[in-house]
């Protein structure tokens, strides 16, 4: 999942070529791994804020609203949402991505794109499962949570139906952070956006 071109194991074989929007579409959606570039998502409520004791004359931190169980929920999600993003581009079914990510999120019409051009092309993903390290959560908002987590994926082949290879990633890791928000009117968590992340 990183940002930089991973550079092709094996060219494409010789003879009659992928249309241009394919390779436009796998070519982004494999470069970074199996999530894509910068989503969209509404910050909804406000990161709560210490409140005052006046009587002392001191910050008193809000009384914290969130547990191990909690955080163990949002992890489970997201690893869930990975699972199934994977399920949908083996099954090229684009119904999937509608239950995972943010109405707003850029990724959900890019993977669908990806997806309706594996399809029309005759392709299939091959390999790509994906991995979690989780490394910090942070509670952004009531309905806006980050996570730091390392990102693992494995080898990924686009092939013909029959079996002849088309492209092929390399796995690799990289350190992304991930936004769920959960918006009005959701019982389940979203993901709104994934990104590189440089901290540490």
């Amino acid at each position: 999942m990183a940002n930089e071109d991973h550079s092709v194991v094996d060219p494409p074989p010789r003879g009659p070529s992928a249309s241009p929007r394919i390779w436009t579409g796998l070519g982004i959606l494999l470069a970074v791994g199996l999530l894509l570039a910068v989503f969209v998502i509404r910050q909804g409520d406000e990161v709560p804020k210490p409140t005052t004791n006046k009587a002392l004359g001191s910050a008193i931190p809000a009384q914290p609203t969130t547990t191990i169980d909690e955080q163990d929920e949002l992890v489970n999600r997201l690893e869930e949402i990975l699972v199934r993003r994977e399920q949908a581009y083996r099954e090229r079914s684009t119904k999937t991505l509608q239950e995972i990510y943010t109405v707003d999120c850029p990724c959900l019409e890019s993977d669908s794109n990806a997806i309706h051009e594996l399809k029309r092309e005759g392709y299939v993903w091959v390999g790509g499962e994906t991995s979690i390290k989780v490394r910090r959560t942070e509670r952004v908002s009531a309905r806006l949570w980050t996570i730091i987590a390392d990102f693992t994926s494995a080898p990924l082949r686009i092939e013909t139906e029959s079996g002849k290879l088309i492209r092929r990633e390399p796995g690799g890791t990289d350190l992304f952070q991930f936004a769920l928000a959960m918006p009005t009117g959701s019982t389940e968590w979203l993901l709104g956006r994934a990104s590189s992340y440089q901290g540490g």
